[in-house]
């Protein structure tokens, strides 16, 4: 995987980059230029038409340019806070596109299933998401059959990102 960064980010969001990067596979991934409304650092996947962005803002002010990049491809935008799953709740918001205009599923949650596949998954019954080597996908079934199938995969999510930010935070 390559990965073409033209501005520092912040630890934490490179890591959760790097954990949706590594979800997705493909080759290389390119700075989305130009002045689109998302973070920066946000990144294309031409290989998925996908773009993705993190930042440590964890309140919802992005809604509007996710609107607007979904036009052409879908979006994620990945809000972690300072201290991503041990104080700060991790949420995604997505922003598809479609043909009757872009959707957006605000505040899903990350959540790894025991074969290790990532979903992005809503707080009540509604539209799941998987995240893998073919995009994004969408989903009315979920990927856990009890409300304790749940919590077990949103806390190995939670794990692998407290991992992921640590081990960025250390500097390797």
């Amino acid at each position: 995987m390559h990965r073409m960064l033209h501005e520092p980010l912040p630890s934490t969001s490179n890591a959760l980059l790097d954990y949706f990067l590594a979800a997705l596979g493909g080759e290389t991934y390119y700075p989305l230029g130009g002045n689109t409304g998302l973070p920066a650092g946000a990144l294309e996947s031409l290989d998925h038409n996908v773009v993705l962005a993190a930042t440590p803002v964890s309140v919802r002010v992005f809604d509007e340019a996710l609107l607007r990049s979904a036009e052409y491809r879908d979006t994620l935008l990945v809000r972690h806070g300072f201290y991503p799953e041990t104080l700060d709740p991790v949420r995604v918001d997505v922003a598809l596109r479609s043909t009757t205009g872009p959707i957006l599923l605000p505040d899903l949650s990350l959540f790894r299933d025991l074969d290790g596949q990532l979903h992005l998954v809503p707080q009540h019954q509604d539209l799941f998401l998987t995240v893998g080597p073919d995009g994004i996908w969408v989903s009315l079934i979920a990927p856990f059959d009890r409300w304790t199938d749940r919590a077990a995969g949103l806390e190995r999510a939670a794990a692998d990102v407290v991992r992921a930010c640590c081990k960025a935070r250390a500097g390797q």
